[in-house]
């Protein structure tokens, strides 16, 4: 077999390369892809995932050297004599849980073989019955405050700061900074607000970060933003790339593979053959070290659970009035439902953007591990905003500190306009400044029907979590 890490007659660079890489991505397990047979299934698992095709093989190569049966010996046991087979997987299973592993451990190598006789068409169902916890291994892990991840900050490198601020400010998956292979990553044009000048500057601020759909999860484009910490940290990073001898360009990655001097790495760089992007193990690895030193006694933080830091203070922001769940969703490139897919799910257009861009600023104070004035500022408004909104008049507010006052004190405020309201008094003090009228002829569908009447001129409003109701405005006169 020619897996020789020399160039291969025939080959070209790229495809030398990328055998290379398999060599070491798949070790020892690489051998089994001699069988046309495993290759076969190998290969049309590649077609959607290289992932998933990788992590398979290795699965079903580290079962076979547990059982000691080759790939066409399991098929034949799985075909003549399945009832041994079934003793063979029930005691591996066994002896692994002696050792100590979760069945959601074992329950991975099952799959991989489960999936290879699937392909094949082998009927086999003597598969060890387990009881794997969803998220079992995740029991210590819990989100940062954000005063814990600015320690944790702290305790990065320059590169390190940067991707845990992606992944905790904008939301990003670790496979948009970064893939697997390093076939890709996130590039300087698809931040559309920065200028690459001898000094990188951002025009717009919270900056525009558009994900592509190769590296989006769901496979769908979509747009995050990025604050004005992740802003500053990200400009210096350039700008000592910049002073290291590189050629900054619209091409380039956002996160570049050459460790700089100075960056008191704890780990070795290394990416695939001469590709510019780092692997993902890599990119993770950068802040794994800081996470895992920097986590209270008994608490575990893995690199993912920035995103989940990024996902659950935006989520308080929406309970603070400051971000609604669509655009919420939206930013984090999930699939939001219905509503979402049509008030956010489509191509934004300026108007679109431009709110979306304000509300994430009111949001970016639940973000920052250091609080600025301008987030004051922000939140201020906000207040200022919600208050006239229930009846409160300008000159009402003049008396009252908004940036000083508690939060029991405004939910007062709040509690006092709302009563009014449902018990038909005449508000207090001046009368309110008036108020556009609300949509006429709303009309709730249920989510089947949407389609239908969004084709006859209707717009989706809201929708009620929970039970697939969803309220439209009318079409527009």
């Amino acid at each position: 077999m020619a897996n020789s890490p020399k160039r291969v007659a025939g080959l070209t660079k790229g495809e030398s390369r990328q055998r290379k890489v398999r060599s070491r991505v798949l070790g020892r397990h690489q051998l089994l892809l001699e069988n046309p047979k495993v290759r076969s299934w190998w290969e049309s698992r590649s077609l959607r995932s290289q992932l998933s095709a990788d992590q398979y093989l290795r699965q079903f190569g580290f079962l076979l050297e547990r059982l000691e049966l080759n790939s066409e010996q399991v098929v034949q046991l799985a075909q003549k004599d399945p009832d041994k087979l079934r003793d063979l997987l029930v005691r591996d299973a066994a002896k692994l849980k002696q050792e100590g592993k979760l069945d959601s451990y074992i329950a991975k190598f099952v799959e991989g073989l489960k999936a290879y006789l699937k392909f094949h068409r082998v009927a086999f169902d003597g598969f060890p019955s387990l009881s794997p916890i969803k998220g079992e291994s995740l029991v210590n892990e819990r989100i940062p405050s954000p005063e814990e991840f600015g320690r944790c900050l702290d305790g990065m490198s320059m590169r390190g700061r940067v991707i845990a601020l992606f992944m905790a400010h904008a939301g990003v998956r670790p496979g948009v900074l970064a893939a697997y292979q390093a076939s890709s990553g996130l590039r300087l044009r698809d931040l559309p607000d920065l200028e690459i000048a001898k000094t990188p500057a951002f025009s717009n601020s919270p900056f525009v970060i558009r994900v592509p759909a190769s590296l989006s999860k769901t496979r769908v484009a979509y747009t995050t933003f990025g604050s004005a910490q992740l802003a500053s940290a990200f400009l210096a990073y350039l700008d000592v790339r910049q002073k290291e001898g590189e050629e900054l360009a619209p091409d380039s990655p956002v996160i570049a593979v050459r460790p700089l001097r100075g960056m008191a790495l704890k780990i070795k760089t290394r990416a695939a053959g001469d590709s510019p992007f780092l692997t993902t193990n890599t990119l993770v690895k950068e802040v794994h070290d800081a996470l895992a030193e920097s986590a209270p006694k008994g608490v575990r933080w893995r690199p993912y659970v920035l995103r989940s830091y990024c996902s659950t203070r935006l989520l308080m922001a929406e309970g603070g009035g400051k971000i609604t769940r669509d655009l919420r969703e939206a930013l984090l490139g999930h699939d939001g439902g219905i509503a979402a897919r049509y008030n956010v799910g489509k191509t934004w257009g300026p108007d679109l953007l431009k709110e979306a861009r304000a509300a994430y600023k009111r949001a970016e104070p639940y973000l920052n591990t250091v609080q600025t004035r301008g987030g004051d500022d922000v939140f201020t408004e906000m207040r200022k905003g919600l208050l006239l909104d229930l009846g409160y008049s300008e000159e009402e507010l003049k008396s009252i500190d908004l940036a000083e006052l508690t939060s029991e004190k405004f939910h007062e405020l709040v509690a006092n306009k709302r009563t009014e309201f449902w018990a038909g008094a005449p508000p207090k003090g001046p009368a309110p400044t008036p108020r556009p009228a609300s949509p006429r002829g709303q009309k709730v569908v249920s989510e089947s029907e949407v389609d239908q009447w969004v084709a006859e001129g209707w717009t989706v409003h809201t929708q009620f979590v929970g039970n697939k109701r969803v309220v439209l405005n009318p079409p527009s006169e």
